[in-house]
């Protein structure tokens, strides 16, 4: 009985103490568990966003006016008084229409005395040549003396001067005559008209520029008219000096006119050499086809003229953290998070351009946990997909 009661005790206590181990495993286990968990839950999840290698097109903005092609004051070309006055502002005119004429009574006149002095001129010549030709004769056989020749020629030679004089003089009247009405130097329109009919107007009066005009306060008295070709405008503005140099004659450009609506491809096709010292502006003329005249001289314009790609890196904007003189990315390595400086240049709100401290192919941690991250957080790198999945189960 005794051996047996020794026994129980000695099993009772070989369980007893496997019981005992197997609760200090467990415990142990539950320990190594725990700390991993913990870990786990210490690292902040984050994504990745590359830095990209593309070609890009930063358009150069410019602002100015839309012009006409070509823009002509019309003034007299003889002095006198305006007696008619063909067309109105607005009149759209062909080349060679009759614009305005000057009273031409005085050069009617002056026209018919000059072409019969013509008419005496011719007789004289005549004369003098028949003389001439007599003398000649005579000379060869001995009947007029070589003075007496001589003179004859030198009346017939006189003759043909004045002959010569008249025709000059009758031409230049004939041209007044013609220049008395003033007529369209090409297809355009009429912007404005500055007198009516019955004022004098002097060929040196009708050379002065004008403002206002027929429905804007009247002329100053310079010029009678002003037309424009407007089937080809231009838009002229000035872009910075700065992105002189990304720009040419022959860059793909756009007018934008706002008050239309509308925007019209073009290029530039003058690039002027002179730089303005005032607003540091270079002045481009870019042509619009205008068939239709809708678009009209004096609009407001803006332009884009697009320079030719360059390679950049690009980043996207949420990646880069710090300030403006400061700034800075973080990337992945070894499951923690490592600061790395940068510079950058904006390209667009969602976009930087990484001057330095990034190459094609890295990568840049983001998302909504990028604020939590300081040099060496623990991160755990997510994907969009499985970030996707997780909301999916926690919205279940």
């Amino acid at each position: 009985m005794k051996f047996a009661s020794r026994a129980g005790t000695r099993r009772a206590a070989v369980i007893f103490l496997s019981v005992a181990t197997l609760g200090l495993l467990a415990g142990c286990g539950d320990g190594e568990k725990k700390s991993e968990t913990k870990a786990a839950v210490d690292a902040v999840s984050v994504f990745e966003t590359p830095v990209t290698a593309k070609s890009l097109v930063e358009p150069v903005i410019g602002t100015g006016t839309i012009a006409a092609a070509k823009t002509t004051e019309l003034g007299p070309r003889v002095n006198g008084i305006i007696d008619k006055v063909y067309v109105y502002v607005g009149a759209r005119v062909k080349e060679g229409d009759p614009l305005f004429h000057t009273r031409d009574i005085e050069i009617k006149n002056r026209v018919a005395e000059l072409e019969n002095q013509v008419k005496l001129a011719e007789a004289e010549v005549r004369n003098t040549g028949r003389a001439y030709g007599r003398s000649n004769e005579l000379h060869d056989k001995g009947f007029v003396s070589n003075g007496g020749l001589d003179n004859a020629q030198a009346a017939r030679d006189a003759a043909k001067a004045r002959l010569g004089i008249a025709q000059a003089q009758f031409a230049s009247a004939k041209q007044a005559l013609e220049d008395c009405t003033v007529r369209a130097p090409y297809d355009g329109v009429v912007t404005r008209r500055d007198v009516d009919e019955g004022k004098f107007m002097s060929v040196m009066s009708g050379m002065g520029m004008m403002s206002g005009g027929e429905g804007g306060g009247g002329g100053s008295g310079g010029g009678v008219m002003q037309i424009m070709k407007i089937d080809i405008v231009a838009a002229i503005v000035q872009v910075p000096e700065v992105d002189l140099q990304k720009i040419h004659v022959g860059s793909k450009g756009k007018v934008i006119i706002g008050s239309m609506g509308e925007s019209f491809d073009s290029e530039v096709y003058i690039l002027n050499d002179l730089i303005d010292v005032k607003t540091r502006g270079v002045e481009l003329r870019l042509p619009i086809l205008n068939p239709d005249y809708k678009i009209k001289p004096g609009l407001f314009a803006r332009a884009e003229i697009y320079p030719e790609p360059r390679k950049v890196l690009s980043l996207e904007r949420s990646a880069v953290q710090g300030t403006e003189s400061q700034r800075y990315v973080f990337v992945a390595g070894n499951g923690v998070a490592k600061r790395t400086p940068i510079t950058m240049r904006q390209i667009d709100a969602t976009t930087v351009e990484v001057l330095s401290g990034l190459k094609a192919g890295d990568t840049a941690l983001t998302g909504p946990n990028l604020a939590l991250i300081v040099d060496g957080t623990p991160v755990k790198v997510e994907t969009i997909a499985a970030s996707a999945i997780d909301a999916n189960t926690t919205a279940r």
